[in-house]
């Protein structure tokens, strides 16, 4: 893989990771209004991290389609690793 798509990968996980950390006024009244109602509109509704993380996946799905996979490779996400590093596994066979 060229230096340029590894770290336009690692890059947008970056910002991915960026926003779903980012306080702002909706992130503070979701906390506000999960307090008031006892942490049960969770059970409704996702939280702003938790919308982060799927797209998180998303991207990483669409990354692996488009660039690791047809080149042997398998970009493994890292909400499935505790976000502690970043799997890259090399297949025996690359898809035909």
């Amino acid at each position: 893989i060229d230096p340029e798509t590894f770290e336009y990968t690692i890059n947008q996980l970056n910002n991915y990771f960026e926003e779903a950390e980012t306080g702002s006024c909706s992130t503070y009244c979701e906390g506000c209004l999960a307090c008031l109602t006892g942490y049960l509109i969770y059970i409704c509704t996702e939280t702003h991290y938790e919308k982060c993380l799927r797209k998180v996946a998303k991207f990483i799905c669409e990354q692996n389609d488009r660039v690791y996979r047809p080149r042997g490779l398998l970009l493994t996400d890292p909400t499935t690793r505790g976000l502690r590093l970043i799997e890259i596994s090399i297949l025996d066979r690359p898809p035909s």
